[in-house]
């Protein structure tokens, strides 16, 4: 019973990494509208960069026309990391403390108790809380409460290998969770001490996110962002938006070059990569591409 819980929410942490959220970019370079953009190149067809959101919300999984036409003439889909069997295989390990001591060892009694009572809305039992690191326990209480689990990465990931289309990750599992994994400890305990203490306003802020993400907002996306930034731990959160967002999108950009040269590509990112000034939008037009927002 155990290892199943710990499976079906393994993918919450993947997808908050996705997500992106509750980080944002600095800086407020132009192009904060739109979420689907062609990317064209020299001596190749245009790709698609199409920023998305952990979410659940119907509106969000019936893809607009033009996001539904560019993804279904696609020759290949490029998402952040494939969301595959090794992807969830890994993720449930490296989540869960392999030493010998118990999360209430780490954060103390206290804390323990907050987690347990606010954990469970996201379906996490407390025997199963006790072995999660505390990074892993912060990021579950950052997303959304689950219903289905079917959210739009997972979406364009199943849709994509159902229509037999080449399918590429930017990134590997082990490369994005080492972000959170490789953290101080006690910034781990400190973001899960503001996760709990904030709650509230995580939820409000992921609804807050939802409704501009739908208006294609993405300048009001990185001030909801900033806000929370601004109200939390200024070294850990400036810290974890250097190595999420600014450093993934140097290397997101490095790595999209294949795709971009040979053309025909979906690609789909956290739409907070798109935008700012070490954003995609603009990282790819430094780099001699032209974009052009679609939709």
């Amino acid at each position: 019973m155990q290892q199943q819980v710990i499976h079906r929410f393994a993918g919450l942490i993947i997808l908050l990494v996705l997500a992106g959220v509750s980080v944002a970019i600095s800086g407020t370079a132009g192009r904060q509208h739109g979420l689907l953009w062609e990317v064209h190149g020299e001596g190749a067809d245009p790709s698609y960069l199409f920023g998305t959101i952990h979410s659940e919300d119907p509106e969000v999984l019936r893809l607009a026309s033009p996001v539904r036409q560019a993804f279904e003439e696609a020759d290949s889909v490029v998402l952040e990391v494939l969301l595959n069997m090794e992807a969830m295989i890994y993720s449930s390990t490296v989540m869960l403390l392999t030493d010998g001591r118990l999360l209430s060892d780490i954060i103390g009694r206290p804390l323990f108790e907050e987690t347990a009572r606010a954990i469970v809305s996201r379906g996490i039992p407390e025997v199963v809380l006790e072995r999660m690191k505390p990074w892993a326990a912060a990021t579950t209480l950052s997303v959304p409460v689950p219903e289905t689990g079917m959210v739009l990465d997972l979406m364009l990931y199943q849709e994509a290998q159902q229509a037999g289309k080449s399918l590429h990750g930017l990134e590997t599992i082990r490369e994005q969770l080492d972000v959170f994994d490789t953290m101080p400890e006690g910034d781990q305990v400190a973001l899960l001490q503001d996760a709990v203490d904030n709650l509230d306003l995580i939820d409000e802020m992921n609804a807050a996110l939802l409704a501009a993400w739908k208006r294609r907002d993405l300048a009001a996306m990185m001030a909801i962002s900033d806000a929370a930034i601004e109200s939390g731990d200024q070294r850990i959160a400036r810290d974890f938006e250097q190595r999420l967002i600014i450093e993934r999108n140097h290397l997101m950009a490095d790595r999209l070059e294949a795709h971009l040269q040979r053309g025909g590509a979906f690609i789909a990112v956290g739409a907070l990569h798109l935008p700012g000034e070490d954003g995609l939008i603009r990282l790819l037009g430094q780099r001699g591409y032209s974009l052009r927002m679609i939709h």
